[in-house]
């Protein structure tokens, strides 16, 4: 019996291994290529996870399968930094805060059903006082009447609909409000004279999922036996397999045009994507991830999925950074982020 027991453990202990494999090449597979890579990356940590306890078992048992997995699993160490962190660097001074913050459109639909959310982000916005803060799916508001920004660059064109937003203590130059038509909608950048340097900010928000309620609520709490379950996971599927592909195209854009910046660059906002994923791994490239540099505990920005960290500021290696920060606070389904930087 205990030898039939091992033979099953063994067997689904193998497609746990193959999966987590397969989530080891995702940052690097296009998915306009073969998409499904994508999702093995997407649950990236459940399979790491899932592969200790295996090797835990089998390391109690005195079983050589435990080769396998620790092999494996050591390959993967190199990941986990993009989604638990414990490099704290105190701030230092004469450095520069940037915010950035998915405000959900200010709650005006009324998603959380809790009064006056509009005027407690802007509080918010105000306790923090960044010196360059980011948003996305913004109203197009006047925000210099309710926080202390004189400096703006936004893609708004109508006040009642979701933008992108740049507020800066710093003066903009080269002020342009995106780097294509296609992208009009997902990204703008801005050059700023930030403390005698010029650099330059790239505010992003890739296409979302588009997941409704029910499709949250179906990914926290599945109910397999449900005959409503196949269907709920087809839609899921078909969503996220839109979203990696439109993201993928998103993203080469985007990254080309940072390549021709003839200054130091910083980009934040919303990626709608995980740490191992094609759309973060483009644009990381070259670049430094704040929160594998200065934070700390596991990196959420998403507070409907548990763990899931799709917020992100990323920068140039001429920075360095201090102090990540991801506030609790839910006034949107995102938490906002920050870090200090200074030119080393």
């Amino acid at each position: 019996m205990f030898f039939l027991t091992n033979k099953i453990i063994y067997l689904i202990n193998s497609i746990c291994i193959l999966a987590l494999i397969l989530s080891y090449f995702s940052p690097y597979l296009n998915p306009e290529f073969f998409w499904p890579i994508s999702f093995f990356g997407f649950i990236f940590p459940l399979l790491y996870i899932l592969n200790i306890i295996f090797l835990l078992y089998w390391i109690i048992n005195i079983e050589k399968y435990m080769i396998v997995n620790i092999i494996v699993l050591i390959f993967g160490i190199q990941h986990i930094d993009k989604f638990i962190g414990n490099n704290i660097q105190e701030n230092q001074k004469n450095s520069t805060k940037i915010l950035t913050y998915n405000v959900r459109l200010l709650n005006k639909y009324k998603w959380i059903k809790e009064n006056d959310i509009e005027n407690k982000i802007y509080d918010f916005l105000n306790k923090e006082n960044a010196d360059i803060l980011c948003m996305q799916e913004y109203l197009n508001q006047n925000i210099q009447s309710k926080t202390n920004y004189e400096f703006k660059n936004y893609n708004a064109k109508r006040n009642d609909r979701s933008n992108l937003a740049i507020y800066s203590k710093f003066p903009h130059i080269n002020l342009v409000n995106y780097i294509s038509k296609d992208l009009s909608k997902v990204c703008i950048y801005s050059d700023l004279v930030a403390n005698s340097d010029t650099i330059r900010v790239y505010n992003i928000h890739l296409a979302s999922n588009w997941f409704t309620k029910s499709d949250y609520m179906f990914i926290k709490d599945p109910k397999i036996n449900d005959p409503e379950s196949r269907k709920s996971i087809l839609n899921i599927i078909k969503k996220m397999k839109k979203a990696y592909v439109k993201r993928s195209k998103q993203v080469i854009e985007i990254k080309k045009h940072m390549e021709s910046s003839k200054f130091p660059v910083i980009i934040c906002g919303d990626f709608n994507d995980t740490p191992l994923s094609f759309s973060y791994n483009t644009l990381k490239e070259g670049l430094v991830d704040s929160f594998s540099k200065s934070g700390k505990g596991i990196g959420v920005s998403f507070n409907k999925v548990f763990g899931l960290r799709i917020d992100y500021i990323l920068h140039d290696p001429i920075f360095n950074t201090y102090n990540y920060k991801s506030y609790k606070n839910k006034l949107s389904d995102h938490y906002a982020v920050s870090c200090n930087f200074k030119i080393n």
